[in-house]
């Protein structure tokens, strides 16, 4: 198995410590494409078992974390996640980071994936007024699409109406809004859905099943702050309440879960 560049792959990689992601204030995410001669399996362990303890020794506030997916647009992909607890910490300049520490003359990340130097970096809206984030070993990622000329409009219902409502939706699921500050996605928005584990996801959405009662409950008392987040997105971007969905309007038509690799056999 090629050794990476620590130097090279600290900046987009992610990795596993334990089963959880540490949820962040700032979240930078990059999708690998791995090269056809790159086993999956020889990767996934080189990064969960050597490159990420040795990267997590080393920044302190900051973790990293490897997943998989396995529902949703983008099933059987990688997500690297590197999370920063606090947006003050964050003390690489965005447009920095990660392009000029990439050396082309190390062996490094290149070696292994097709876009090294591709990356989102995304910071939680009105991250001073959520007081407690979660760990989670399942992140469902929905690209959201706001109406442009509605986008400042729609980070003031994020901090007034929607954190309040779904960042504590239930004891092992929140619903966290972010923007996109540097990189590809740059302007653009997620809903992050952290679920507790895989498990946790059955009891809301089972695999080939309808969805529980439990989640219909909980999101039906939101229908009215459903609608009104509706009016700041694109048509057609959305579930529509149409679907019968429980999350209508919640769930973006673009989305996949990702599980923490340690969930993978």
């Amino acid at each position: 198995m090629i050794r990476l560049s620590l130097m090279s792959f600290m900046l987009i990689t992610a990795g596993i410590v334990c089963a959880q992601v540490n949820v962040g204030e700032v979240m930078i995410l990059s999708h690998p494409e791995l090269k056809p001669d790159v086993d999956e399996k020889s990767f996934q362990a080189f990064v969960a078992d050597e490159l990420i303890p040795e990267l997590s020794k080393k920044n302190l506030g900051t973790s990293y974390h490897l997943l998989k997916a396995d529902r949703g647009n983008q099933k059987g992909k990688f997500l690297f996640v590197r999370s920063i607890e606090k947006i003050k910490n964050r003390k690489i300049p965005q447009a920095a980071d990660p392009l000029d520490l990439v050396h082309s003359g190390e062996e490094g990340l290149q070696v292994l994936i097709t876009n090294p130097k591709k990356f989102s970096e995304y910071h939680l809206i009105g991250a001073e007024k959520i007081t407690n984030l979660s760990t989670s070993g399942l992140l469902g990622l929905h690209f959201i699409k706001v109406k442009a000329e509605r986008a400042k409009e729609f980070e003031d219902l994020v901090v007034n109406k929607l954190h309040p409502a779904v960042s504590h939706l239930f004891p092992d699921m929140q619903l966290l809004y972010y923007k996109c500050v540097a990189g590809e996605n740059t302007g653009s928005y997620l809903t992050i859905f952290t679920i507790d584990s895989p498990d946790a996801r059955h009891k809301y959405w089972p695999e080939g099943e309808p969805e529980t009662d439990i989640l219909k409950k909980t999101f039906k008392p939101l229908e009215a702050l459903a609608k009104e987040l509706g009016a700041y997105l694109v048509p057609g971007s959305y579930l529509e309440p149409e679907s019968g969905g429980a999350a209508a309007y919640w769930e973006s038509n673009e989305w996949t879960d990702y599980v923490h690799s340690s969930y993978l056999k």
